[in-house]
């Protein structure tokens, strides 16, 4: 093993993260032992238990009494869903996303969260030979597509990213957007007592929320492919969907254990850890294009800090001596605004900034591509203009997905090796150990990963691997 690549290792492997990007990017680590992450998911998840209140946890008393309160709880969403959708058709405007920029942020900021859309349920694949656990099983297999990379969570979410542009925007998140995934990595990687709140952050997970409604409807208006949101509501339906089979499992595994009180106590910190980090509802309350704008210039004035001519002063400072410190693009900024430079809240055609980042005879021109062009561009115009500029392509063929067809040309031979020792073994126990570390958060959106789906599903539930080949 290299030097650099072992001393990373063993940084990681101390108990000091000082942050949740680096606690995510271990559990995200195919090179770390699952022991190492169990022992990493213990310690965070410890951590996050002693902030719960459970008397703040709002949950019935009584498991017997779960479906007609998700039922409940269900109903109420329904309903301010459909006030709102009054709303819209007398003509009200959309109350999440003014424009394609502002849903842009929202994309890039759940992202770290989305691409490990499942996770905490990845332990429970252990526990195949214990029927009372196949709902949980099934509903983390569903999570993964069944193997198939259309209908794989991740995939999906990653074409989408790929597709409007965004895939490497992630460099501009704080690190607070990570503390969620974070905890679903931790869970994933917990040990069998456990259990209680692993069930207990799924039944909230599963509980249909109404920004999610709102989100599906308000992307695909924006003409962003919203299969990915679309697909949370109609697969976690109560009636036959994540969520009845929550509540099944719920009801099945909470009969098997003997301290009852226990369980309770438990189920109410897992489901308290769903209110843990910042979630969807707090990052479209918090979009602010402006900061995000800010960070895009940052980037590009580490590359064009010295690239400028030095006739043009503001307020006297050359461009080059602005970009010289990133750290003062707000001022910089401010002074092209009052400069007259960039005019907020107008056409942005009528800012000298922007024609000369997107006309093609601009000298800017070419600098920012064209997703970091819309963000600007519905940065300058506010709400009024912001839908006249649309240079990504909103009519991708939303049948059309990357994943299907992705191949590498480069093999290390993995994925030859491993369906080769899964077929050569006869012992139904042996098979499943193989395929198991290859649905972990890490891989199971890879080919290796999406194969070894397949045969997990072939192996253990082959009414649905019948139904995927028809």
């Amino acid at each position: 093993m290299p030097v650099l690549v072992k001393k990373r290792l063993l940084d990681l492997l101390q108990d000091d993260q000082k942050n949740y990007y680096e606690l995510v990017a271990f559990f995200m680590d195919g090179d770390i032992s699952n022991f190492e992450k169990e022992k990493k998911a213990v310690s965070l998840l410890n951590k996050e238990f002693e902030k719960v209140c459970l008397n703040k946890v709002d949950l019935p008393k009584k498991i017997s009494d779960m479906k007609d309160w998700y039922f409940t709880e269900n109903q109420k969403v329904g309903q301010i869903y459909q006030d709102y959708i009054k709303r819209r058709q007398s003509g009200g405007e959309r109350e999440y996303f003014k424009n394609l920029g502002q849903a842009f942020e929202f994309l890039i900021k759940v992202a770290p969260i989305k691409k490990v859309d499942g996770s905490w349920l990845y332990s429970i694949v252990n526990y195949w030979n214990d029927p009372t656990f196949h709902d949980l099983i099934l509903i983390y297999l569903e999570e993964l597509g069944l193997g198939q990379a259309k209908s794989n969570h991740v995939c999906i979410y990653d074409d989408l990213l790929c597709a409007l542009g965004l895939d490497d925007f992630e460099l501009f998140l704080d690190d607070e957007y990570y503390h969620h995934a974070a905890i679903q990595l931790a869970l994933g990687y917990a040990p069998p007592e456990f259990i209680p709140e692993i069930i207990g952050f799924n039944l909230g997970y599963e509980q249909l929320p109404l920004h999610l409604l709102i989100t599906n409807y308000e992307l695909a208006e924006l003409g962003i492919d919203s299969k990915y949101f679309n697909l949370h509501i109609t697969i976690d339906n109560l009636d036959n969907g994540h969520a009845h089979k929550s509540i099944k499992a719920l009801e099945n595994i909470y009969k098997k254990y003997k301290d009852k009180e226990l369980f309770l106590d438990k189920l109410k910190r897992g489901y308290a850890l769903n209110q843990h980090g910042i979630g969807s509802r707090q990052i479209i309350d918090n979009l602010d294009l402006e900061k995000f704008v800010h960070k895009i210039l940052k980037r590009k004035a580490l590359v064009g800090q010295l690239v400028h001519n030095e006739k043009h002063q503001i307020e006297c400072k050359t461009v080059n001596q602005w970009l010289a410190n990133p750290h003062e693009i707000g001022s910089f900024i401010r002074q092209l605004t009052e400069n007259k430079w960039i005019k907020l809240n107008t056409d942005p055609e009528e800012s000298l900034f922007w024609r000369l980042i997107s006309h093609e005879d601009g000298k800017m021109y070419g600098v920012f591509n064209s997703t970091e062009k819309q963000i600007i561009h519905d940065w300058i115009a506010g709400e009024q203009y912001s839908s006249s500029y649309l240079p990504y392509k909103p009519n991708i063929d939303n049948e059309q997905h990357i994943h299907q067809y992705l191949f590498s040309y480069i093999s290390d031979g993995e994925l030859e090796s491993l369906q080769t020792r899964v077929n050569q073994t006869q012992n139904l126990a042996l098979k499943l150990c193989k395929l198991i570390p290859f649905l972990a958060p890490d891989s199971h959106h890879k080919s290796i990963g999406l194969w070894s789906t397949q045969k997990y599903v072939e192996l253990l539930f082959p009414y649905l691997s019948s139904s995927q080949s028809r």
